[in-house]
Parts: C-alpha cells; sequence; structure tokens
C-alpha cells in the first residue's frame, strides 16, 4: 500500500504473508478467527476492488474446505462508506456546467479552454478536500507561489469555496459518509482485514484510524522475506545502496533465481509484439492457466492481441472498454454535429449516409447515395447542402426524401445560444428525427450514448447560463470522452484489464503489454501545479505515483509467471524499454549471471487451413473484343509503365474516385494555371508588356477569387511571383514570329490493326504556334505546360523512348514540341531533341495494340518509383510474388 510523499503511516496493524493478496488474505482469516467458522459474518474485509473482493471469496471457500460458510462481509472502502451517505452528491456534468460559468466571467483568462480548465480546477479542488487542505489551501499557496500569481491563487480559492461550500461535492459527501461509517462502527465495532487497498487519502486513512481504535484491524501485505517479493523489492523499491550492491547481496542470499518464469519480449513492431503475447498467452493456456491477465499499457498493442486471439477462438473479456467517444455509434453522433456545424462536408455527409445508425435500413438507399456520392465528387461539390440538393436535382431528377429529413433536422440547431441542457435536447430531437433512436437502442454501445446524453441533460437542466453551439460541442466531446463503454457480452477468465485494476486480485499469469519507458511508469497528467508546489499543497506527486504503481507490480508480479513486451521502435525512434524492466534485468545479471528468459518471437498456433498457393506476378491476356478502339497519350504511357496497370485501368475500367475536396492541391493548380493561360492566349493579348502583364493578372485574380481564400492564397501568391516570367517568356517567343493558334486543341489518327480494326490515336495539347518560314512553309510547335520540376522535366526528355507524352503529341500534330514549365522563374522551354524519332514512338503504340489483340500478355513489371503511386498496386499485390 503505496503512501505519498509527507503522508501519515498507514493506521492498523500489517500482517505480512508470501502468497497472493487474496489468498494471504483468506489464509488469514481463517486462521486467526478459526473458532468463529464456519459463521465469519462478523468481519469485516476491505478489498481494493469488487472482483479483487470475488477472488477472496473465492480462495476463502477453497482454503476453509467446508460444506458450509457464512463468508465475511466483504467490501471496497468506498461502498462501505456509502452505505452511511445521505443524499446525492452533485452530478458531475452540472459540476462542469457551474464551474464553466464561473470561468467565463475571468475575462483575464484569455483564450483559454474553459471547459479543460475547469476540469484541472475541479481535480485540484477534490485533491485539497480529500487530503484536508481546503481551508489552508490558499495560505500554503500564497506561502508557496510568487506574488505576481495572485489572480491565480484567488482563482483556485474561488473554485475551492464555489464548488466545495455548500456540501455537495463528492469528497464532503464521502466525508459524511465515512463519519457517518466510523460513528456506527464505534456503536458496534467488529475485526476488518483487509488487503491491497492502494493509496489512501487523509480523509480515508482517518477513518481507518478511528476503526483502529475500536476494534482490531489487519492489514496484509506482501512479505518482503519472500525471495520473489524480495528480489522485485530490491529491484524496484528506492534505496540508498547502488542497484549492483544491492543484487550482488541478493545473490549471496539466493542461490537460484526466483524470477526464472519471468520473460521479456521486445519486437520491432506492434504486430511483432502482439504475436509475441499471443504466442505466450497460448503457451500458458496449454500449461492449463485459465485465469490470465493482459495488462493494457498499450491500448492499442493489447486491441491488436485481443483481435489475434479471437481468430483462435480464444475470448479476451475487455474490462477497461473503450472511450464512449470512440464507438461507431457516438462517431455518427460527431459527424451529424460536424454537417450541422459545417454545412454539410461531403465526406461526413456521405459516411452519415452509409450508416445503419441513421435513417432506416442503408441497403434501401445504397444505390441512390452510390448515385449522390458519384455526382458529387465528378462536380467537385465538397460542402454546402444547397448545393448538393441541386446536384443531386440535376442528376437524379428529384431530390432524395433523405437529402430533405437532413436538412429538416439541421434546422432543429438554430443559430444562437441557449443552455448545454437545451443543446442536448436538441441532439436528442435531431436524432429522433433521423431516425436514429431505435437502431442506436439495438446497439449496445449505441444504448449507451443515448444513456449519456439523457443523463447529461437531466444533470444540466437547471444550469442557465447560455452558450453558442461550438462552445457546447466542445463541453458534450469532453463528457462522451470521459465515459467508458464495456462490452458486457463476452465473459472469459482470460481479461484485458489496466493497471490499478488489477490489484489485489488473483491470477495465473500476467501479461504487461506495453512495458516500455511511455507508458511504465504512466506519464503523469496534466495538473495546473509542479509536483513541489503540490507536495508543499500535501498533495500526492508524480512520484506518489511511481510508487504506487511499483507495489502495484510487486504485487502482481509475485504472484504468477509474468511476461514484459514492448517495441523497440515509436515510428522512427528508438523506444526503451520502461526502466523498470532494464533494473530488474540488471539486477538478474548481476545477481545470478543471466539476463531475464527472452519469450520465443515464434508464430502462434493457428487453426488447419488449405495450403496457401503461391502469388505469382499476374500477367493476363485479353481477347481483342475487350480492348480499347481510343487511345491518348496517358493511356499510351500507362501501358509503358506498367501493361498490368494498363488492364486495370483501361480494359477493366477500374479507376481511383475523384475527390471533391475544397482544399487547392497540385493538380487542381494546375489545372487552373492551364485555364487562366488558354483564357489570356485566345483573347489576343497585347504585346506590350506592362499591359499583357496586367491582362494575365486580372485573369488569374478572377480564377482565384472563384476559389475559397483559405484554401487558394498560398498558390496565387506563388503564381504572382511567376507571372512576369511567363510574360517574358512568351514575349520572346513571339519576337521570334511565333504566333498562338490554339489552345486545348485535340488532334487525332486513325491507324488499322489486325484483329481489331481501326483504332483512333489521340491527345488534347496544351497550346499550338505557328510561324511562317522564309520559304513560305508552315512551323508548328506544342507546349505542354508543366507545374513541375525543370530538373525532373529534363530527365524525362533523355529517354523519350519511355516517357512518351511529349514524343506522342509531337507526331500527332507533325511539330515540335516542348515541355513549358510554369512552377519556377524564369519561364524557359524544354525542347524535344531535333534527333528523337516521334514517327517510330508514335508507331510503336498501335503496333502495341496490335500485340495485345493476338494474345501478347499484360505483366506487370513496373519499376518501384512507378509502383510507389500505382493505385493498382493493390491488385497486382506486388511484393507477394514467388518467380
Amino acid at each position: 500500500m503505496g503512501q505519498g510523499q509527507g503522508q501519515a503511516p498507514v493506521p492498523g496493524t500489517l500482517i505480512a504473508h508470501p502468497a497472493a493478496p487474496p489468498v494471504a488474505a483468506a489464509r488469514f482469516v481463517l486462521e486467526r478467527y478459526a473458532a468463529h467458522l464456519p459463521d465469519l459474518s462478523g468481519i469485516t474485509v476491505l478489498v481494493p476492488n469488487q472482483r479483487a473482493g470475488r477472488d477472496f471469496a473465492r480462495a476463502l471457500a477453497q482454503l476453509a474446505g467446508r460444506a458450509a460458510l457464512i463468508p465475511p462481509d466483504i467490501t471496497p472502502l468506498k461502498h462501505w462508506a456509502e452505505r452511511h451517505a445521505d443524499g446525492a452528491a452533485e452530478p458531475p456534468a452540472a459540476r462542469l456546467a457551474r464551474l464553466g460559468g464561473v470561468l467565463r466571467q475571468q475575462r483575464w483568462l484569455g483564450a483559454v479552454d474553459t471547459w479543460a480548465l475547469a476540469e484541472q480546477l475541479l481535480q485540484l479542488a477534490d485533491d485539497l478536500s480529500a487530503n484536508d487542505s481546503a481551508t489552508s489551501g490558499a495560505a500554503r499557496l500564497r506561502a508557496r507561489l510568487d506574488a505576481r500569481l495572485e489572480r491565480e491563487i484567488a482563482l483556485v480559492e474561488t473554485v475551492s469555496r464555489t464548488m466545495n461550500g455548500e456540501g455537495r461535492d463528492p469528497q464532503a459527501r464521502y466525508a459524511r459518509a465515512l463519519d457517518a461509517a466510523a460513528r456506527a462502527f464505534a456503536a458496534a465495532p467488529r475485526p476488518v482485514v483487509g488487503f491491497s487497498l492502494g493509496p489512501l487519502s487523509a480523509l480515508e486513512r482517518r477513518f481507518l484510524e478511528r476503526c483502529a481504535a475500536c476494534a482490531p484491524l489487519d492489514l496484509v501485505v506482501p512479505d518482503v522475506r519472500d525471495p520473489r517479493v524480495h528480489s522485485l523489492a530490491t529491484a524496484w523499491r528506492a534505496a540508498d545502496v547502488p542497484l549492483g550492491e544491492r543484487a550482488r547481496a541478493l545473490g549471496a542470499q539466493l542461490a537460484a533465481s526466483p524470477l526464472a518464469d519471468l520473460r521479456v519480449a521486445a519486437a520491432p513492431h506492434l504486430e511483432g509484439e502482439a504475436r509475441s503475447v499471443l504466442a505466450w498467452l497460448v503457451e500458458q493456456l496449454a500449461a492449463g492457466r485459465r485465469h490470465i491477465a493482459l495488462i493494457a499499457l498499450d491500448r492499442q498493442a493489447a486491441r491488436r492481441v485481443r483481435a489475434l486471439a479471437e481468430r483462435l477462438d480464444i475470448l479476451i473479456a475487455d474490462e477497461t472498454g473503450w472511450t464512449l467517444s470512440t464507438t461507431a455509434a457516438a462517431a455518427v453522433v460527431d459527424r451529424w454535429l460536424t454537417c450541422v456545424a459545417d454545412d454539410f462536408p461531403h465526406v461526413e455527409l456521405l459516411d452519415l449516409l452509409k450508416s445503419p445508425f441513421v435513417l432506416g435500413d442503408p441497403a434501401a438507399r445504397e444505390d441512390a447515395v452510390h448515385a449522390f456520392e458519384l455526382t458529387l465528387r465528378r462536380r467537385g461539390v465538397a460542402r454546402g447542402m444547397a448545393a448538393m440538393q441541386q446536384a443531386a436535382r440535376e442528376s437524379a431528377g428529384a431530390l432524395p426524401s433523405w437529402l430533405v429529413v437532413l436538412a429538416e433536422a439541421a434546422r432543429l440547431f438554430p443559430r444562437g445560444r441557449t443552455t448545454l441542457g437545451g443543446w442536448t435536447r436538441r441532439l436528442l430531437d435531431s436524432l429522433d428525427a433521423l431516425e436514429a433512436r431505435a437502431a442506436l437502442e439495438r446497439d449496445a454501445a449505441g444504448r449507451a450514448v443515448l444513456d449519456t446524453l439523457g443523463t447529461l441533460a437531466r444533470e444540466v437542466a437547471d444550469d442557465r447560463t447560455a452558450y453558442g453551439f461550438a462552445e457546447w460541442r466542445r463541453w458534450l466531446d469532453r463528457m462522451l470522452a470521459a465515459a467508458s463503454f464495456c462490452d458486457p457480452s463476452v465473459d472469459s477468465p482470460v481479461v484485458l484489464t489496466a493497471l490499478p485494476h488489477a490489484r489485489g486480485r488473483l491470477f495465473d499469469a500476467v501479461a504487461l503489454i506495453g512495458a516500455d519507458a511511455r507508458h511504465l511508469p504512466a506519464p503523469p497528467a496534466a495538473g495546473l501545479f509542479t509536483d513541489a508546489t503540490r507536495a508543499a499543497l500535501g498533495l500526492a506527486t508524480a512520484r506518489d505515483a511511481m510508487d504506487d504503481a511499483t507495489e502495484d507490480l510487486i504485487g502482481l508480479v509475485a504472484a504468477a509467471p509474468t511476461l514484459f513486451s514492448w517495441q523497440t521502435f515509436h515510428g522512427d525512434a528508438a523506444n526503451p524499454a520502461s526502466p523498470l524492466v532494464v533494473r530488474l534485468d540488471a539486477l538478474h545479471r548481476a545477481a545470478w549471471g543471466s539476463p531475464l528468459a527472452t519469450q520465443a518471437p515464434g508464430e502462434p498456433p493457428a487453426h488447419t487451413a488449405g495450403p496457401v498457393p503461391s502469388a505469382v506476378r499476374p500477367a493476363p491476356v485479353v481477347p481483342a473484343t475487350l480492348l480499347p478502339r481510343r487511345y491518348s497519350a496517358t493511356a499510351y504511357q500507362v501501358l509503358v509503365d506498367c501493361p498490368y496497370r494498363f488492364f486495370v485501368e483501361r480494359v477493366l475500367g477500374i479507376r481511383i474516385l475523384d475527390e471533391a475536396d475544397e482544399p487547392l492541391d497540385k493538380s487542381d493548380y494546375g489545372t487552373l494555371l492551364h485555364r487562366i493561360l488558354k483564357d489570356f492566349h485566345d483573347g489576343d493579348p497585347p504585346r506590350e508588356r506592362a499591359a499583357a502583364l496586367e491582362r494575365l493578372a486580372a485573369l488569374s485574380r478572377a480564377a482565384f477569387a472563384a476559389l475559397p481564400a483559405y484554401t487558394a492564397a498560398a498558390w496565387r501568391t506563388r503564381w504572382e511571383g511567376i507571372e512576369a516570367a511567363y510574360i517574358d517568356a512568351w514575349l520572346a517567343w513571339t519576337g521570334l514570329g511565333w504566333r498562338y493558334m490554339q489552345g486545348e486543341a485535340g488532334f487525332s489518327r486513325s491507324h488499322p490493326v489486325a484483329g481489331l480494326g481501326a483504332i483512333e490515336l489521340a491527345g488534347v495539347l496544351d497550346r499550338v504556334d505557328e510561324r511562317r518560314l522564309p520559304d513560305g512553309a508552315i512551323a508548328r510547335t506544342v507546349f505542354d505546360y508543366k507545374t513541375g520540376s525543370a530538373n525532373a522535366l529534363k530527365q524525362k526528355l533523355k529517354d523519350p523512348a519511355e516517357a512518351v507524352q511529349l514524343p506522342f503529341y509531337a507526331w500527332l500534330a507533325d511539330a515540335a514540341a516542348a515541355y513549358l514549365p510554369i512552377d519556377e522563374a524564369p519561364v524557359a522551354p524544354l525542347t524535344l531533341d531535333g534527333d528523337t524519332d516521334v514517327e517510330a514512338i508514335g508507331l510503336r503504340l498501335p503496333r502495341l495494340i496490335e500485340a495485345l489483340a493476338a494474345g501478347a500478355p499484360l505483366p506487370a513489371n513496373g519499376v518501384d518509383a512507378i509502383c510507389a503511386h500505382c493505385a493498382a498496386r493493390g491488385l497486382c499485390r506486388k511484393g507477394t510474388w514467388h518467380g
């Protein structure tokens, strides 16, 4: 049982016992009160939690060996006090709302997160109250803190007086309950036995002192003379003697290590850690161990272990559960509120429309929603109910009923301000309008969400402070994040739990998942004061929390075979083991000459299945009837880059859906510049530099002004720095006699292909210029605008047979060809080498198509640079091939 800095000794008599805490307590009770058997109802046994109480009761029945036994009164301390509590404490949501209202009046706080500050201040006020520091706290604060923090000190005083001054705060109610329980105990004293009670507040220590003054109070603790407990305590408990000296002394006392069944598993990544833990778990079950604890220090790794275990039909009861806000049911509420707040962003809207929790059966609208999604993506409609309704009307001919329902439900949230309870009731009403209540009621997490919302609405019903939608939503997010959800459908002796929840329980084996420096000990929660200030106020510090965690670990590890697992990397950074694991391993090496045992990283056993066939490089053959009849420069380039990608995109027609994103990305920027330059040249711009530059700038301003400023501003600034360079390059070009002829010009050629017939070879050229030569002939140059770097384009020009777009354009238009980089100044064309055989490159395409029509395969043979950005990689499965 841990004691914080400056805390008083634990009251009662400490009884050292080598067995696991529940078993030790059961043996002590049976030995000390043997004369009372079989009726032990006159004894109270204090346990850390209800599950530890069940383990104690089971151990007591097994050790007693009697046909009948009347058990003691087995109860956690808080439950004992609750029997004597008067009235109800103020609900947490109401307390937070009340304090939030107070903080809003403190103008000097500035743009602080009111709800986060309120939570921290409430915790501080409760800590002060629990440790009897509420009245003296202000004086200690003034003595400890800088005088310049006068307003902060006054704020803490106000919070303590306001929130804990009416007797409805949880700690005041708990103090009264403990006092009433102590008076009742003094009137009818009885023996008390406790074990693994954990850290005690000043109020709780005083209560136990009053009990100890009236009746025997015995607290069962681990026996440090036990070799295993002694070894763990030597490694982990603070001491003045260096660890090496302690280890050597320990080795001299104990010839053999009592920690031989401890193992470590250091894995390079999450999957490796999860598989090591699962292999260990299977081994423990095979050895006949059934009550196994998986301590979820790292929740992500623990969840992965659970998922892998379920594949082997090993059920794991998750006692820690999920934060309610992370459940699918709460996510639907969050998406709905985002739609209301931001005028229906398309991603959240589509997620909502595909959800089984709203608007009835999603299968009934599946096809219509899919068509609606394609419409939004093609038209680039990213948000706005009005724009979405217009798009739906134009594509489907009528407005879908579900869009009407969503629009009507959103009107339940009018602009303005109302109370927290008012906003929450509006949310519940809107869920009714969306036909969500029945669907949520059918889901366990959904019921928890509805219950939480209903409880919140009731708890803050009397709060009259008005809030805007955004501030209410921040409050609601915190309330849902503070609530938890456990799946009650899984009942298994293998449990996933947290370290404090395992206190005082009986397990056959234990795995500490995530035993690295980031998780063990757990990092201290953010607070208002430093550890030094907390110590001066008589509050628990980070060191106290670490000591408490260490005591919990000693009680847990001393009683069962244990695995410590962690990942050696967190992202790209090294992720060292917990200092507790490092110290234990160092002690073991120094005392007994060997490190802690290592868990084998081998694959855990799996269900028998048929042999998995080796994956081979795909190389489909396509019937001529399925080949396209029209080929663009892009299709040609895809075929050269990777024939299999050509098969996926051009034969099967599988493409990534267009995105309806609001932010202007590099591709959108390039498209916009193409349009601006076409408008500029189509308008016969003046040849005078200033006038031409003003014309281009005006067209650019108009084009960028049509876009949201927040998403286009950076790109607009970038283009402003290039406009003058473009005009200079164009004027120099026209000075050589070249004249603009056409933009976005389409060129095509028809070519016969054996077995297929005539195919069309086509391209759309960004800009075509002409000039008359001295002999009267007309010369032509085609430009391909590029927003990529000039260096990358120069690399393409070095191998035109592989970068076929530009020579293909030159062949189609019977012209010279050049890239025109417009991403940096100065702007200068990069011309295709005049010796390039553009005809050979152009005619290679129909020859390739002819080979395909004759049965040539389309293998996946793209190079890594191409595959890294290929959407078809998930189909070709590159990286899994054999041969």
